[in-house]
């Protein structure tokens, strides 16, 4: 049975490790029987020139703070490179990359010429599975970028939750609380994806019955900076309202696009009630609680005191 690689990325690094970056490039290559020079290993731990590095395309990781490189860049600067990079060696004596993107690029951007690295036979397919390992014990992802990688890992490697977590060494419940995050509409996505949100704002706007109000109490959260609890309380509120039994309205094109565009306006559900002679009516507001009335009347302009 294939052994987690969730158990930690420590397992993947030489015991010598310490002991042969002391010694550096003098390990890079040896002598062979015949007197001639040659790699250093074909899995170990080398010192590599960065020019020889190719990145990995697998990379789960979409986005690179150029800030939060530059800072370990300094780092890089004053205290060395004190974890390797993971790569495999290539045919043509160039080295992919499997793990240490972020790494590799602050040391790049604070001016090394080669950096250290674990030399691991790692197969091509297993590439992407690697470099989510790494990223997820090192919460380098945002949560979509991890959401998508685990709906990726199931698909590619044909296997369910169950089997990723294992992978991974998370629970199957967290698996499939993120990888539900991807139903979320585009906007809230990216909302998620930049911090604006956190991953428990995202699973109570879930919770929402339709992606139109899943994208106003988005945006609300964001206005009013409301906390998990909050809005847990609100979604709850408002599908106990939305299950109740209606009657059917039949309502024209431009009525449907006049309350839309209220609910955007408002941040709440809006109702207009046209009569038959369509000359009188009743627009509905609902709100949910007085938090939210107080920003329909803000909305609006009415003062609340």
């Amino acid at each position: 049975m294939k052994k987690a690689l969730g158990k930690g990325l420590n397992a993947l690094i030489p015991d010598t490790y310490i002991e042969e970056s002391k010694i550096g490039s003098m390990t890079e290559e040896k002598i062979d029987s015949k007197g001639g020079k040659e790699n250093f290993r074909e899995s170990g731990f080398a010192l590599i020139p960065i020019t020889k590095i190719k990145t990995n395309k697998e990379q789960p990781r979409k986005e690179f703070s150029p800030e939060a490189i530059e800072e370990l860049a300094m780092s890089i600067k004053e205290k060395g490179m004190l974890q390797p990079i993971i790569v495999k060696k290539g045919a043509q004596g160039d080295y992919d990359l499997v793990c240490g993107e972020r790494r590799l690029r602050a040391a790049i951007l604070c001016g090394l010429t080669e950096v250290p690295a674990v030399i691991k036979d790692v197969a091509k397919e297993e590439f992407f599975e690697w470099a989510l390992i790494e990223n997820i014990q090192r919460e380098d992802l945002n949560p979509i970028e991890e959401a998508d990688a685990y709906r990726r890992l199931m698909e590619e490697r044909v296997i369910d939750q169950e089997e990723v977590a294992k992978r991974v060494g998370k629970d199957r419940s967290t698996i499939a609380n993120m990888v539900r995050l991807l139903r979320l509409p585009e906007e809230v996505r990216n909302y998620l994806a930049s911090g604006q949100l956190t991953a428990g704002h995202a699973r109570a706007i879930l919770g929402l019955l339709t992606p139109e109000h899943q994208r106003q109490m988005a945006k609300r959260i964001i206005e009013e900076t409301l906390s998990v609890r909050q809005v847990e309380a609100i979604v709850t509120r408002s599908n106990a309202q939305k299950r109740r039994p209606k009657r059917a309205r039949h309502l024209s094109p431009e009525i449907i696009d006049l309350e839309q565009r209220l609910e955007r306006h408002l941040g709440t559900k809006v109702k207009i009630h046209p009569k038959k002679n369509r000359r009188e009516g009743r627009i509905e507001i609902t709100y949910f609680s007085l938090d939210e009335l107080d920003h329909c009347l803000g909305k609006i302009g009415l003062p609340t005191s």
